[in-house]
């Protein structure tokens, strides 16, 4: 029998440890990042909140956006959260919607500087969809009811079109997340309504003008000043071309 080869001891490539031979140049460095931000925290200590700002409420966040609009609000009434906002259209006839919806308000206002000391309010529809808001000054309204679930607001117009009955009518409709949100605001509406009018005649009474009377100009926020003009009520029944409501 032939005998086996015996292997060779040693035999093949020599390995070389890596041990022997180091890599030269530094170790990078390990950043410990929960160390890092505890020295950062340590090292630029959080300034303290303003106690003005926690402390604000809705009705002040609230009051604080309507007033980069019309610096003039001093208070809201009422508020709903969603309101779409329709103007009559006698061709049709029917109702055209403007394209404008959003947070519907209901506001107090100071007086115009100048003019007549009368309680001012308006409502105020801040659009989430575009830049152009819709602001009812209340003394510009001649009738206000309620029609299946909607407000509707028959402003003043000129003699002419009173005598025709052709006055501009708005409506809006606004979404009721209560049972009796829609009767509240129709009820705070009315109240407003009066109190305004009861004003215009009182001081008509006393020779101190009513609405339109001469006075200054509304002032405007800078919000408002951004957009480049405040949307009129002729621009909004000019533009009667959106889809029928």
């Amino acid at each position: 029998m032939s005998r086996s080869t015996p292997r060779r001891r040693g035999g093949g490539h020599a390995r070389h440890s890596s041990q022997g031979n180091p890599i030269s140049g530094p170790r990078p460095v390990q950043s410990d990042y929960e160390s890092d931000a505890a020295h950062y925290i340590d090292s630029h200590p959080v300034p303290d909140p303003n106690p003005a700002l926690l402390n604000r409420t809705n009705t002040d966040l609230n009051l604080s956006v309507l007033r980069r609009y019309l610096p003039s609000i001093n208070s809201t009434l009422s508020i709903a959260a969603n309101a779409v906002v329709y103007t009559f259209n006698p061709t049709l006839p029917g109702w055209d919607k403007t394209g404008i919806e959003g947070t519907y308000f209901l506001c107090m206002q100071d007086p115009v500087p100048g003019a007549a000391p009368n309680p001012r309010a308006c409502i105020f529809v801040l659009n989430r969809r575009g830049l152009e808001n819709v602001i009812l000054d209340l003394s510009e309204v001649d009738d206000f009811e309620v029609m299946d679930e909607i407000y509707i607001f028959r402003l003043r117009g000129t003699s002419e079109e009173a005598a025709e009955g052709t006055n501009k009518v708005m409506g809006i409709w606004i979404h009721a997340d209560k049972e009796d949100t829609r009767v509240m605001n129709a009820a705070l509406i009315s109240e407003t309504l009066k109190h305004v009018r009861l004003a215009e005649e009182q001081n008509a009474v006393a020779g101190l003008g009513g609405p339109g009377g001469p006075g200054g100009e509304e002032e405007l926020g800078p919000a408002m000043q951004a957009i480049g003009r405040k949307l009129s009520l002729s621009d909004l029944f000019g533009a009667q071309n959106g889809l029928q409501g």
